[in-house]
């Protein structure tokens, strides 16, 4: 059993430093001694782990996404499912630098996606999980009277995954961090799809009162 868990960190060990290495220097940083020498371990212990570079990305992909499911995760349980649809996707944004590095990480994904046929399978499988992970709360707010009951949550949710992504692409050719102008960004495809946020009806304290004393003496 030790032996197994051993065996699991050290390839966590190895995906942490392939991600690292992704981030800081792009896919044309990605070798076998660089990683090997960002995670402390020599080239011949990282073979013993992993098949291929694409092997190695694969495993960077997964270490990545645990890292943003937390947080998303926890953006969910917000009572209003379309506060917790904004707050999930503000989480994707790259408005720190991690999530910057984040960014940079997921364009040499994409890149490799392209030409390997494996990485591109995994890639589909991230986009899934993402997008239904927005739909979910778009089908959450329609239940909620968020968002109207007609609304195609699939289709919404790609149009905001579209919209997320292109902000990170605008974000990285940049150079900066996401602007609070592009979380507008959000906010407006939000509305446009979902209408405007209802209209909370407060009750006047002097009402209330009136009904509760009615209701006692009834």
């Amino acid at each position: 059993m030790a032996r197994q868990a051993d065996h699991i960190e050290r390839r966590r060990l190895f995906a942490a430093a392939a991600l690292n290495v992704i981030s800081r220097d792009g896919l044309e940083g990605l070798t076998v001694r660089e990683v090997a020498r960002e995670a402390g371990f020599t080239t011949g212990a990282l073979t013993h782990y992993f098949k291929s570079k694409d092997d190695v990305l694969i495993a960077a992909s997964e270490h990545a996404a645990e890292q943003v499911r937390a947080p998303m995760e926890e953006a969910a349980l917000e009572s209003s499912a379309r506060a917790a649809l904004r707050h999930l996707l503000y989480t994707a944004l790259p408005t720190t630098t991690v999530m910057k590095r984040r960014w940079r990480f997921w364009m040499a994904f994409w890149e490799r996606a392209a030409h390997s046929p494996q990485v591109n399978r995994v890639m589909k499988e991230r986009y899934r999980e993402w997008s239904g992970r927005i739909a979910g709360q778009i089908c959450r707010a329609q239940e909620q009277g968020e968002a109207p009951a007609a609304l195609d949550a699939d289709l919404t949710a790609r149009e905001l995954v579209a919209l997320v992504d292109g902000i990170g692409v605008q974000v990285l050719i940049a150079g900066k961090l996401a602007a609070p102008a592009q979380r507008r960004f959000i906010d407006s495809l939000i509305e446009a799809r979902l209408g405007p946020p209802p209209v909370k009806v407060v009750e006047p304290p002097a009402a209330r009162a009136s009904r509760q004393s009615t209701r006692a003496t009834a």
